[in-house]
């Protein structure tokens, strides 16, 4: 009973441990499929139902297996101690029944041995009444032996004989002790004490305690050949095979099942994840991540096949989120969504990259689908009783004409953004020096702290002449980049680099510096010519320039002679006139004269002008470049010295490349001028050089 109660137990445990070790072990398996090291992976996987199914019956065939064979095990154990518990029973009772009728036989009276052996053979022999091998022994006082036994060869007798005559080191040296009345062994675990291998055989042992009156004690050994072991393997064990291989095959087809079950689970669960991740929030439309990943599969998109790449950044974005709600903007972005899919063709791929720019992927021959998609875009948007313009910049471009992967695409629609923004352009088709350009920028901008600490900006000086004369009256510094590679670069390349990054501080006390340093040197040289510079609207509030043109007043003496001058743009003295015209002031204050650069070119030019503590104003090109003989052509410029004149300007004109142009400009007023008509920017040797010898 007690082997079957492990056995059934074993059985609902391999179960149940199987069940939950296997359900752990798919999951795991599931999660640890291959994947890339990146967090932005692109890389989609597939559940493969083959290989779950594999892990799960490895899974629960093994733990089937040992859980089955460890109860085994205990169950054959269990079932051997039962039976030899059993065994050692039946054998002490007929011991207890050989004592009684040996005791009862003698009576009071006892003779000795020739009675007792004949006694006891006869009493032996009407117990041996199964042909299973068997003795009895009985130890008399006097140490001598009677040994009767039934199917034992007499080899063994003799051996058994011997292991009771020298009970060393077991359980009948204790059983032999003088006589106490028991009725069985102490314990279950002290069963294997009356166990024997003799011969190659087991024999099971027990002892009783022959009690006549007026004799000393004697001992009754009774033994039989233990047929536990056979009868185990012959029945139980059996059973027990059987029942474990019931329960693995049980096991393996739940394997089957519950890898079924977590495949249909986590394929449904993962489905959705995906899908979510390959889905923008906001718009239902393919995101990047999807788009990049249609790129990378050569199914998708062909590379023989030509593809019209149309790309929408939407500029009013901002300013509908301002007036309303982020909910608004994201129900007049779905609705647009919605729409193109439904009106475009499903074999034209819409998307919407990490910057918010809607963009659609159709074969060239398919060019109603980016028709649909331009005509949706610029439509008005209508949301419940509110409208909405969207205002988009539009950029196309073609795949792989013109770019050959995907990276290079966003990069090229961005860069294409980008450029029709700055230009205020509504379309803009590629152009290779463009996205040239802008990878040109992204070099120079992670260049520009490498430049300032290897002195590889260099100040070149144009001058400043005195159309009358022709004779120099001053320069204006000009910044240039002497780069390793490229050469001499103007402003155009970096000076907006410049103003955005963290260097435009120390770039500006560059430039400070170095002007500082040519007009001492002219001073030195005993010229009085006043130089200009260039500092930006943030420039002029920034301690650490303040600081420096404080100390480079005191070094070159500025207070009676205005050395040194500081040029704005019109547009950045626009910003906030009261509070630079404060600032102004102060850097007025220190010596140094206050020029508005490119004057005219804003339209509010007239109204604030007069707040400012300027001296002088200059002329932008733009006003030059078109002069000529019609008065129409002149107006600007009067208008302009009218206002100079008044407000008690200096004027200077910037730009001025032919002669013609000197001649009108003379003719009108002008005196001061600098252009390529009389040099370009050069360096200050050069500068120098151009002077005229002092007496």
């Amino acid at each position: 009973m007690i082997g079957w109660f492990f056995a059934v137990f074993g059985i609902a445990n391999v179960i149940s441990a199987a069940t939950s070790w296997c359900f752990m072990y798919s999951l795991v398996g599931l999660t640890s499929l291959s994947k890339k090291d990146d967090d932005n992976d692109d890389q989609s996987f597939e559940l493969d139902f083959k290989s779950i199914r594999k892990k799960a019956l490895v899974g629960f065939g093994t733990v089937s297996i040992l859980i089955s064979a460890f109860f085994i095990g205990e169950g054959y154990e269990s079932g051997k101690a039962t039976v030899q518990a059993m065994e050692l029973q039946q054998l002490h009772r007929s011991a207890a029944l050989i004592t009684s009728d040996l005791e009862r036989a003698l009576g009071k009276e006892i003779s000795e041995a020739p009675d007792i052996a004949t006694l006891s053979r006869k009493i032996a022999q009407e117990h041996f009444i199964t042909d299973t091998p068997m003795f009895v022994a009985i130890k008399q006082a006097n140490n001598a032996w009677l040994f009767h036994a039934k199917n034992i060869d007499k080899a063994s007798q003799t051996d058994i004989l011997e292991t009771l005559k020298t009970p060393n080191n077991n359980e009948l040296a204790r059983l032999m002790s003088p006589y106490v009345e028991h009725d069985f062994f102490h314990n279950i675990d002290d069963i294997e004490d009356y166990y024997y291998s003799i011969n190659g055989k087991q024999y099971a042992i027990t002892h009783h305690g022959l009690a006549v009156q007026n004799t000393s004690p004697k001992h009754i050994y009774v033994g039989e050949l233990s047929l536990s072991s056979d009868y185990l393997v012959d029945s139980v064990v059996y059973r027990m095979l059987i029942s474990s291989a019931v329960v693995i095959w049980i096991a393996l087809w739940g394997a089957v099942a519950v890898a079924f079950f977590i495949w249909k689970h986590v394929e449904s669960s993962n489905y959705r994840a995906i899908k979510a991740a390959n889905t923008d929030s906001q718009t239902g439309l393919l995101n990047e991540r999807a788009l990049r990943e249609l790129f990378s599969n050569n199914l998708t998109l062909r590379s023989n096949r030509e593809y019209t790449v149309y790309a929408a950044k939407f500029r009013n974005l901002s300013q509908i989120l301002a007036t309303n709600s982020s909910i608004v903007l994201t129900q007049v972005l779905q609705q647009l969504a919605t729409r193109l899919k439904q009106e475009v063709d499903p074999e034209c791929i819409l998307g919407r990259l990490n910057d918010s720019t809607f963009i659609i992927i159709t074969p060239v021959a398919k060019a109603n689908c980016v028709n649909h998609f331009k005509q949706r875009i610029n439509e008005t948007q209508h949301l419940d009783n509110f409208q909405f313009s969207l205002e988009p910049t539009e950029v196309e471009l073609n795949y792989p004409t013109d770019v050959s992967d995907f990276e290079s695409l966003i990069s090229s629609v961005s860069t294409l953004i980008y450029h029709a923004n700055q230009q205020r352009l509504p379309y803009l088709r590629y152009q290779q020096h463009l996205i040239q350009n802008s990878q040109k920028v992204s070099q120079y901008s992670a260049a520009l702290k490498t430049a300032i600490e290897e002195k590889q900006f260099e100040l070149y000086l144009q001058p400043k002449v005195d159309m009358r004369t022709s004779d120099i009256v001053g320069a204006e510094a000009l910044i240039r980049w002497n780069h390793p590679e490229d050469g001499l670069l103007s402003p155009y390349h970096f000076l907006d680099l410049v103003e955005q990054s963290n260097i435009r501080s120390s770039f500006a006390l560059f430039v400070v510096n170095e002007v500082c340093r040519m007009a001492l040197a002219l001073q030195s040289a005993g010229y009085q010519l006043p130089l200009s510079l260039n500092l930006n609207g943030y420039d002029v509030f920034d301690p650490s320039v303040i600081a420096t043109l404080e100390q480079v007043s005191k070094e070159l003496l500025v207070q009676n002679h205005l050395m040194l001058e500081i040029e704005l743009t019109e547009s950045e003295t626009a910003l906030d006139v009261d509070h630079i015209a404060k600032q102004l002031d102060y850097i007025s204050n220190l010596g140094f004269a206050i020029a508005l650069d490119d004057f005219g070119t804003g339209m509010s030019s007239f109204s604030y002008s007069h707040a400012l503590p300027i001296n002088t104003i200059k002329i932008d090109r733009s006003f030059v470049l078109n002069i000529n003989d019609s008065d129409q052509s002149h107006i600007p410029i009067k208008a302009i010295l009218f206002l100079a004149e008044n407000y008690g300007y200096n004027v200077v004109v910037e730009g001025v490349e032919t002669q013609q142009q000197v001649n009108i400009l003379t003719e009108l007023g002008c005196t001061v001028c600098q252009g390529y008509f009389y040099s370009k920017p050069i360096t200050f040797d050069t500068f120098v050089q151009c002077l005229p010898d002092l007496p």
